[in-house]
């Protein structure tokens, strides 16, 4: 009898070879990914997917990222924080609940179920309505308030599942000993609750670090953390660096638990306890200390919403140095998130970079302040021809920042014939092997040009359109803007639509790939530099951009990011591999093909929408 349990378990399947093949089997796929992602961490190549040997490069990179850093410690304050609150509410709504008979208490146990259950986005869009219904200002502490709100029904279901189990007849003989409520609380009941209090600690710890969704909506002025930093990484292309960064958490992960399960099997003993109350106090403490004295709240301050990697880092520190004046950058994925959030009431940013049809729909909603160019006399470098565009004529909200056009990438190992026109993207030859962008406005663009047809607010020749890309749908490998490069490394696919600037860049590395430009017509962006009317340091704002529209930043700024600034004099300290860089500069060509410049649609955009949105799932 004995040796037939010893040999099973509960499902019955007996202590046999099949049993350790599946289980050795779901281990390995179960911790598969994260070896790989380890692994690849150490590749000296740009990308993820195509090993060039080992290197230490990406580690070395992280660590001098001070934006990394920043958000990291952003993360951990934010992490330890909430954490406290959340652990001391959660334990005493534990205890109320599972002590105490109250009126309501089964309402308030079972409402205890919604912030688990509630998908994600919607508690994070409720948050933010909230804070802006009370005028809560968005930044680090509205992004620990929400993370106490989400976190507290966790760290209260586990600690009550704890005292729900805890003999109460202890509570009682204590009381009857002559012990008073607090000697009862700390000497009987707290050691019995405390693995679950503990449990529920490393559980908020653990949401509040991992999340992204709620901090996407809560956040604001130099709040950005981990998460939200390596979103916006990704959203311009994943290189091992983001692995890097992933590794150092799992290492750190690991090592966590590793101290947890040795201190687990050890005897504990009060002295212990206090030893490890006065270490990890002192280490929060620590903590607190550095980052406080890090930043000075005196010192003069400019924040700029940007994209990741847009902007020269080192340029940026320079500015620090040399006006004294702390830059903190938050990062945006899109100029549609950079509106909504404006719209919705969120303030503090001096410098924000949104595309040109955004800009039109700020100033119209008068979202922006107008530009004392008399601050920036570097402003007479910009070339001329951009300084009054359609999305603002008078010039007046303003600075053009960078330009460029989206156009088609492609092997020229694999694809021999001219990649000159769109009708490529649709060649069935390519099946399986063509990659459109994952934007609404591009890829409906390219099907207009592919059809002659003006991009305007024609329902007809949207209906056309939609029908035409509906047409190419089965022929695509997906539609996508982040992992562009690692298709086309892998040789997964052989076309792709994308812009300049990532082509220069995946060029310079492998020149085989190409940029093709459509006869039909190339999508036009500017990007550009405005102020928020909500702008709290307009002048430093003018500053900074003053100083980076030198001849020589502006030069080093585009070494840095592959995208052109309308600064002509620059082009004379370009680094050589993009002087006279087609890719990287294709404006001044001869068989330049016509380009049109993304427009603000009004209302029309929300039938685009609805075409996208039948597109995506049809």
């Amino acid at each position: 009898m004995a040796g037939n349990i010893a040999k099973s378990n509960d499902l019955k399947l007996g202590n046999n070879l099949l049993l350790k093949i599946v289980t050795i089997f779901s281990i390995v796929f179960l911790i598969s990914p994260l070896l790989i992602l380890v692994f690849y961490s150490f590749n000296s190549s740009r990308t993820i997917s195509q090993w060039q040997g080992f290197s230490f490069k990406w580690y070395f990179s992280i660590f001098n990222d001070r934006s990394i850093w920043f958000a990291l410690k952003n993360s951990l304050i934010i992490a330890v924080i909430s954490t406290f609150f959340t652990t001391i509410l959660g334990t005493a709504a534990a205890l109320a609940v599972g002590k105490y008979a109250f009126k309501g208490k089964k309402l308030f146990e079972n409402i205890l179920y919604i912030p688990i259950i509630l998908p994600e986005i919607i508690f994070g869009i409720s948050l933010l309505a909230l804070f802006m219904m009370i005028k809560f200002p968005l930044g680090m502490l509205s992004i620990i308030a929400a993370h106490i709100t989400f976190s507290f029904s966790f760290v209260t279901l586990i600690v009550l599942a704890k005292v729900n189990n805890f003999d109460k007849n202890l509570e009682e003989a204590s009381l009857d000993m002559g012990a008073n409520r607090w000697q009862t609380f700390r000497y009987v009941i707290l050691p019995n609750i405390a693995p679950g209090i503990i449990s529920g600690a490393l559980f908020a710890f653990t949401l509040s670090i991992d999340d992204f969704v709620v901090t996407f909506f809560t956040a604001g002025v130099g709040s950005s953390t981990l998460p939200l930093k390596i979103y916006s990484l990704i959203k311009y292309g994943i290189t091992p660096g983001t692995n890097a960064i992933s590794s150092i958490l799992i290492f750190f992960t690991i090592a966590v638990l590793l101290i947890v399960n040795k201190a687990s099997k050890t005897k504990v003993t009060k002295k212990s306890y206090n030893y490890a109350f006065i270490i990890i106090g002192g280490a929060l403490l620590l903590f607190a200390l550095y980052s406080f004295f890090s930043g000075d709240n005196k010192q003069e301050q400019l924040n700029i919403y940007n994209y990741s990697d847009y902007m020269d880092e080192e340029l940026i520190k320079e500015f620090e140095e040399q006006y004294n004046i702390k830059v903190n950058v938050d990062y945006m994925n899109d100029s549609e998130e950079l509106l909504s959030r404006l719209l919705m009431g969120v303030a503090g940013y001096d410098i924000i970079v949104p595309t040109s049809y955004t800009v039109k729909i700020m100033i119209e909603n008068d979202l922006l302040s107008p530009i004392d160019f008399s601050n920036i006399p570097n402003y007479a470098n910009v070339d001329s021809a951009f300084t009054k565009l359609s999305f603002d004529p008078t010039g007046t909200f303003y600075v053009p920042y960078c330009y460029g056009i989206t156009a088609l990438v492609y092997n020229s190992e694999v694809v021999k014939e001219p990649v000159d026109s769109w009708q490529i993207m649709w060649n069935s030859d390519y099946k399986g092997r063509i990659l459109m962008i994952d934007d609404i406005r591009d890829t409906f663009f390219a099907a207009y040009r592919r059809l002659d047809l003006d991009f305007d607010s024609n329902t007809n020749s949207l209906q056309k359109a939609l029908e035409l890309l509906l047409k190419q749908k089965p022929l695509l490998k997906k539609y996508e803007s982040n992992m562009t490069f690692e298709y086309l490394i892998n040789k997964d696919v052989y076309l792709a639509h994308t812009w300049n600037g990532a082509i220069a860049r995946l060029n310079k590395e492998y020149p085989q790939f190409k940029m093709g430009l459509p006869k039909e017509g190339v999508s036009y962006f500017v990007d550009n530099l405005c102020i928020p009317k909500t702008a709290v340091n307009k002048k430093n704002a003018e500053l900074f951009i003053n100083f980076l529209y030198t001849p020589e930043n502006a030069a080093r700024n585009m070494n840095k990011i592959y995208y052109t600034m309308p600064v002509p004099e620059a082009m004379n300290y370009l680094n050589d591999d993009l002087k006279g860089n087609k890719i990287f500069n294709p404006f001044d060509e001869k068989d330049m093909p016509p380009m049109f410049i993304t427009e603000d649609l009004g209302e029309f955009a929300g039938e685009l929408n609805k075409a996208w949105t039948i597109l995506k799932t049809r």
